[in-house]
């Protein structure tokens, strides 16, 4: 049969097979890119398999579906339709997402981390892969929001290696329903969307804001390491997070930004490796070697989120850190600035509690710092004067306070988390929000009850030890 007269059936071809001169009919395909032509467009679709070209003086967002006839033709290698009829369907999208997913080649690459955790992830570490690599060949629209810390931001810059997004800094831990609406207003006129929450989220405070979200039509994907306190796996629709596969209080150690970044490695990103125990730095992790160098980059990104309004894009950070005469400027300012708490902070500590398990506050608002270093940091300085011996630091300010737990007092069952559960629950008018890890987490309190709090924190830490 003579090419030119060869049908396209939907069941027994696909874009990928078709050349010059087939005809198709009523084929069912989303559009993946458009491209600006004199006097139209050159849109790009896909049918989850192959991909054509057709030329329209007519808009079409990306992401629409179609239904679309006509005769292929070959212009200067590529491969264009001709279109004869097209009606836009909304309803064909899920499919044709679901086959490019099913259809797209990932790195089974050894992890950099080895151990029960990594390999319980492994599956939705691909599956993360296979949805960010999708989202790239179907051009969709993305909103990456980062948590403004160092983990948080090279896990950012982990996963920019793999798509583009429009990025966001996220100066909460906590996902409020008034970000929820900011980014669905944000959202308005996007198909089929995909938003990346990185390094938060999965606070009880988050809840409510992540339903709204998905109740949008937003697809969520949120890769987290903190508590899955607020059940975030419920209210999104892919979770990677340690907490997924394990209740360890060691699940917190597999940082947010290592996993962004064996994510990227499992899309085949070379050269992301460095991003991991920058990540761990920042968030004090051993689950990786880190470097001077690493803790460096840590302390300067932390600096510049620190000074860095709501919203920052990333591209701040990448700029600066590319930038070795501003990056010395910043690392100098950083140490220096660490460097002056430290006699204050020594001056500032007392020990509450002398026992199995040491308690020692700090009390920050009597440290001398402007925004930098901020009151976890105040408190972490805190914990490194304290020597290894069990040891619980509270860094306490008007209206909240942050522990920091060493390994001594982890093995002799004490967690911020759990004591921050059981705190929210025998004093519920003063506490108003806060969470965290088991070694490191936050609360916020009415201003006037933190003296309370801090009783309250002594006795669960005797009863413990």
């Amino acid at each position: 049969m003579d090419s030119g007269h060869i049908k396209w059936e939907q069941d027994k071809m696909s874009f990928r097979n078709l050349g010059e001169g087939n005809e198709i009919t009523n084929a069912e395909c989303i559009i993946s890119k458009r491209m600006r032509s004199r006097g139209g467009s050159i849109y790009k679709i896909t049918d989850g398999e192959g991909e054509l070209e057709f030329e329209s003086h007519s808009h079409f967002d990306v992401g629409q579906g179609l239904l679309v006839s006509g005769k292929v033709y070959n212009d200067r290698g590529f491969m264009k339709l001709r279109v004869d009829s097209l009606e836009k369907n909304e309803g064909i999208y899920p499919q044709i997402l679901e086959k490019i997913e099913a259809g797209v080649q990932v790195k089974e690459v050894p992890f950099l981390v080895s151990g029960e955790i990594p390999d319980k992830l492994k599956e939705k570490i691909l599956l993360c892969a296979k949805k960010l690599l999708a989202a790239k060949k179907l051009g969709r629209h993305i909103i990456l929001r980062f948590h403004n810390d160092a983990d948080g931001i090279s896990g950012a810059l982990a996963l920019t290696k793999i798509v583009r997004a429009y990025t966001s800094q996220q100066n909460s831990a906590n996902y409020s329903v008034y970000d929820a609406m900011r980014d669905i207003g944000n959202l308005q006129g996007e198909k089929n969307p995909l938003v990346i929450l990185l390094d938060f989220g999965c606070g009880v405070e988050s809840a409510e804001g992540l339903k709204i979200l998905k109740a949008s039509g937003a697809e969520v994907m949120i890769i987290d390491h903190h508590p899955n306190e607020g059940k975030a796996e419920e209210n999104s629709h892919l979770f990677l997070s340690p907490w997924a596969v394990s209740e360890s209080e060691n699940a917190s150690s597999y940082v947010a930004g290592y996993l962004a970044v064996e994510v990227a490695r499992a899309c085949g990103v070379p050269n992301v490796e460095y991003l991991a125990p920058i990540a761990c730095a920042g968030d004090k992790s051993s689950i990786l070697p880190v470097e001077e160098k690493d803790k460096e980059v840590a302390i300067v990104i932390d600096y510049m989120a620190t000074y860095s309004g709501f919203g920052n894009k990333l591209d701040f950070y990448k700029n600066a850190l590319e930038n070795k005469e501003l990056y010395a400027s910043v690392l100098v300012q950083a140490r220096e600035s660490m460097d002056r708490i430290t006699d204050d902070v020594k001056a500032n500590m007392k020990k509450r509690l002398d026992g199995p398990v040491s308690v020692y506050t700090v009390d920050a608002d009597r440290i001398k710092s402007k925004e930098f270093p901020g009151k976890g940091k105040i408190t972490t300085r805190g914990f490194e004067l304290v020597g290894e011996a069990p040891a619980v630091v509270l860094g306490v300010w008007k209206n909240g306070l942050s522990f920091r737990i060493n390994d001594g007092a982890i093995e002799k069952g004490v967690h911020a988390n759990e004591i921050i559960a059981s705190l929210k629950e025998e004093m519920a008018d003063f506490i108003t929000g806060g969470g965290g890890h088991a070694r490191a987490a936050s609360l916020k309190i009415r201003e006037g009850f933190v003296g309370s709090v801090v009783d309250k924190i002594i006795e669960k830490v005797k009863e413990k030890s």
